[in-house]
């Protein structure tokens, strides 16, 4: 297998714009690669580079009202790399605004991606696990990185991230950690919420389980997405399939919980229903919990391994090689809460070696 290890970056102080700035700072290369790919994502749904600034652009007001201290940072973001702060702000949003498109509905079409999950004590013999395949186009798999962020108030993340943006997934010093899928919703939308990514850096800040599920509990959304939260200090863990309309929370049958693409809430919004006419992004989180069911009381971070590696349904398997679709695995992680800890892997896991990074 490969031996590939993540650019790591590391931030600390308590002032928000400095902590924008040191990541700016460290990632102006990897911020410019990164649009080129993002141009051609949002010519392909209709828009031109500049329209998409503008689009992210309307929600600042409502960020400076409600997440101040979040925009300092993104402000210092664009400081620190010397780029305009529409750039900073639509990466972003990619997630939001690339669920938009000009087109007509009838040719409409998504991808699928990520599968999460969170193990907790009693299916992974004491231990407490969460993590995810992350699948996105490859273009994105090259300018990743890991973050190592102190706040210097107690509260400290390690994750994953894309340039510029606040974080995608992680764990903090509180035991917390947080992982995402996408969700599709015949509700999703333009509009001024909260951007996910601005929700994801919040809830990793929390130092609870109960304050990180009353964020999400009390969050609407423009589009749909699937938050996984899980907790060591409160052995805890719950999925949020989120929409517009109405979060749905999904607790652990057994200690184990999965999540991939699909409502299981609510299919009749299901968006990817019935285009999705073989249903193939649908088996993923139902595929990964009957492998974690074979081994529950007994799970360990090897076996996570090998689960995040499978192929059933291939190639738009738990382990994604699906090239028609411009979308694979670009990275791989298990949050090891009890000791923290991430085993991750920088592209596919079955080409690919987990490393070790530490909070």
């Amino acid at each position: 297998m490969n031996q590939r290890r993540f650019k790591e970056i590391y931030i600390s102080s308590a002032d928000p714009y400095e902590r924008g700035v040191q990541h700016g700072s460290q990632v102006r290369e990897n911020i410019l690669a990164i649009c080129e790919g993002y141009k051609k994502s949002f010519a392909k749904k209709g828009f031109t580079w500049q329209e998409a600034q503008e689009m992210a652009m309307a929600y600042v007001p409502v960020l400076d009202q409600k997440m101040p201290d979040l925009m300092h940072e993104a402000r210092g973001i664009a400081a620190g790399a010397h780029v305009e702060l529409s750039i900073v702000m639509l990466l972003n949003l990619r997630y939001e605004l690339l669920k938009l498109k000009k087109e007509t509905p009838e040719t409409m079409t998504e991808n699928a991606e990520c599968t999460c999950f969170a193990v907790l004590p009693e299916a992974a013999g004491g231990r407490t696990f969460s993590g995810q395949n992350w699948d996105k186009d490859l273009f994105v798999e090259k300018q990743l990185y890991v973050i190592h962020i102190d706040e210097c108030n107690g509260t400290k993340i390690l994750g994953l991230s894309e340039p510029a943006q606040l974080i995608r997934n992680g764990m903090n010093s509180y035991g917390l950690s947080l992982n995402c899928a996408t969700l599709l919703s015949t509700l999703d939308g333009k509009g001024s919420a909260i951007p996910t990514n601005f929700m994801r850096r919040r809830i990793l800040q929390c130092k609870s389980f109960d304050e990180a599920v009353s964020l999400i509990e009390n969050f609407k959304p423009d589009v749909s997405l699937n938050y996984v939260i899980a907790s060591v200090k409160e052995h805890k863990a719950a999925a949020f399939e989120t929409c517009p309309r109405e979060n749905f929370r999904i607790d652990p049958l057994n200690g184990i919980i999965t999540k991939g693409n699909d409502f299981v809430c609510d299919p009749a919004i299901d968006r990817f229903i019935p285009a999705d006419k073989d249903h193939i992004r649908h088996f993923r989180a139902q595929r990964l919990n009957e492998l974690l069911k074979k081994r529950r009381g007994n799970i360990d971070a090897e076996y996570l391994k090998s689960c995040l590696r499978d192929h059933y349904g291939a190639p738009a398997g738990i382990c994604n090689h699906d090239a028609d679709a411009d979308c694979f695995t670009i990275a791989s992680m298990i949050y090891v809460l009890d000791e923290n800890y991430a085993w991750m892997s920088w592209g596919n896991p079955c080409e690919n070696e987990y490393n070790v990074y530490k909070l």
